[in-house]
């Protein structure tokens, strides 16, 4: 007899993948915000005037791209402690996909600085503005427009990659699909489940994208 695929036996355990999915939203947005902030100060650094401080940029964002996100959350949930630094499975995800998200929008953000004239810079700081005013007012506004679509894609790889907090016993969708599986022994189901909730979260963001991006773009190049 061929297999049966029903959701009726892992319908008890819904009520706990609301809680699951809320967290993975949760370590998401707030990872990609804090590594949007240290991408930026890494980016800015790979524009230094200053050798050493464009090399340690350098040298951040190699680590990060090459290092497997998995490896960096074992460092962080597991080796820490050895440090004396102990961190819970919520921060530990946090501060390891934070840590690694930054490495790609450091390299976003840095694309989008080389986007912008250097008479940009010129022109603005002739009009005495200092360099803070020149980045905000001048330099960040049209980085923003260049580096909009990229960006929305880091967002969606931020989610998707979040699946690998389980391994840091941080309780969120991927976690419940293991425990659901191992539990009713419908591993298709809970698995089927899973990537349907991955896909509505991560192609929310990307109707999200596409609408904002038609309200701040709407003339010329849109997302």
């Amino acid at each position: 007899m061929g297999y049966s695929f029903t959701l009726r036996t892992i319908y008890p355990y819904f009520g706990d993948l609301w809680q699951s999915a809320l967290n993975t939203l949760s370590l998401s947005l707030l990872a990609i915000v804090l590594s949007i902030a240290l991408g930026a100060l890494v980016a800015l650094m790979r524009r230094s005037a200053l050798r050493p401080v464009r090399l340690l940029g350098a040298a951040y964002v190699e680590v990060m791209r090459n290092t497997p996100l998995l490896v960096i959350l074992y460092l962080v949930y597991f080796a820490a402690p050895e440090a004396g630094v102990r961190l819970s499975s919520f921060m530990a995800a946090l501060v390891g996909l934070t840590l690694n998200s930054a490495g790609y929008m450091a390299e976003i953000l840095r694309a989008g600085l080389i986007a912008v004239p250097p008479g940009q810079f010129e022109a603005a700081q002739s009009q005495g503005m200092s360099s803070a005013q020149v980045l905000r007012h001048v330099v960040f506004p049209q980085v923003f427009r260049t580096i909009y679509a990229p960006l929305g894609n880091q967002v969606i790889a931020v989610i998707l990659a979040s699946s690998l907090a389980t391994a840091v016993a941080l309780d969120e969708v991927a976690s419940w699909m293991q425990t659901v599986g191992s539990s009713s022994f419908r591993f298709f189901e809970t698995f089927v489940v899973a990537a349907v909730v991955y896909l509505v979260l991560c192609q929310s963001v990307n109707i999200a994208r596409i609408l904002i991006g038609r309200k701040l773009f709407p003339q010329g190049r849109r997302a």
